[in-house]
């Protein structure tokens, strides 16, 4: 459920600390925010819970998914926005986290599910991690192993894969090796290269794909998904960025491909005749207008943002008759 949510857009993503024990060398988690206890959902940075709130409802949210850092090492503020988030929107709203599984215990799965999360997701990286998978097994939560596909890995992966149908997983995701500006160098260092498109290691599609191979001939009763790094960037990333651009749209503004995009001139002769009708609005000096009325104009600038609160400007270009 919480790949079905991801790809549609209809999940936040809840970042609770950038803090983490474990120290991967292909950790994608950007230098703003790794070692940082700060919180942001989805791209904004938020100090009280209720923050929280308003972002997943401006976000029209079906569920978020909650990770860092490692979320555990700030449990208590794991356990409280779950609480709430439940509360506030029902029990239909889905929770998945993610952790190593490094500080797992019977007692913080037990708090973990008494406060709402629905699925739980480890990333393997030691014996401790395949401990943690075995004791989430035991509760009434979906449990999914999520790993990355590091290029010439494929046998570790396999011989994880069958450790996991062993314990009774049901669910495994192979995510595509990301390259950031955090992991780039790390990652040059032990020899991998970079794909053509920029976002991932080059040759980790092609082990992801040799293990999927090998579960369908094998016929091992584990469902394997790889998540391919594009994916994310080109329609994951905007549809969820859609769904807030509908939600918190200005009058003044259109939505195209997850962004807003508005007209601001200024307020003068036929733009200052169009306020008093609703259809300019005057902000400080200037007046903003939907694109459509551009024609009216002899000036102006097209403005385009990210639908955040407040807008966060991505270009902005003269009007050309």
């Amino acid at each position: 459920m919480g790949c079905r949510l991801c790809m549609a857009g209809a999940k936040s993503v809840l970042f609770v600390t950038g803090l983490c024990p474990e120290g991967c060398y292909y950790c994608p988690v950007s230098p703003q925010r790794r070692g940082r206890d700060s919180v942001y959902v989805n791209d904004v940075e938020v100090s009280e819970p209720s923050d929280v709130l308003l972002e997943v409802a401006d976000s029209m949210s079906e569920g978020v998914g909650i990770t860092g850092g490692e979320p555990l090492v700030v449990l208590e503020r794991v356990v409280e926005l779950l609480r709430l988030l439940k509360d506030s929107f029902g029990s239909r709203f889905h929770t998945h986290l993610y952790t190593s599984g490094t500080l797992l215990s019977e007692k913080t799965v037990e708090l973990l599910v008494d406060a709402g999360l629905d699925e739980l997701r480890v990333h393997v990286v030691s014996e401790r991690s395949l401990e943690a998978v075995g004791l989430a097994l035991g509760h009434p939560i979906d449990v999914v192993v999520e790993n990355p596909a590091v290029p010439g890995e494929t046998e570790r992966l396999v011989e994880l894969v069958s450790r996991l149908a062993e314990l009774g997983v049901r669910y495994v995701n192979l995510n595509e090796l990301e390259v950031s500006e955090s992991n780039a160098y790390s990652l040059e260092l032990r020899g991998f290269g970079v794909s053509r498109d920029g976002r991932s290691a080059a040759g980790s599609r092609e082990a992801a794909a040799e293990v999927l191979r090998w579960v369908e001939e094998s016929g091992i009763g584990v469902s394997v998904h790889f998540c391919p790094a594009v994916y994310k960037d080109l329609h994951q990333y905007p549809r969820r960025l859609s769904r807030r651009a509908l939600a918190t749209r200005r009058v003044f503004e259109e939505v195209e491909g997850g962004l807003v995009r508005w007209v601001r001139a200024e307020c003068s002769g036929e733009l200052e005749r169009l306020v008093p009708a609703g259809l300019a609005f005057r902000v400080g000096g200037t007046c903003h207008v939907h694109p459509r009325l551009a024609k009216l104009l002899k000036s102006g600038t097209l403005v385009e943002a990210l639908p955040l609160s407040p807008r966060r400007v991505l270009n902005e270009a003269p009007l050309v008759e």
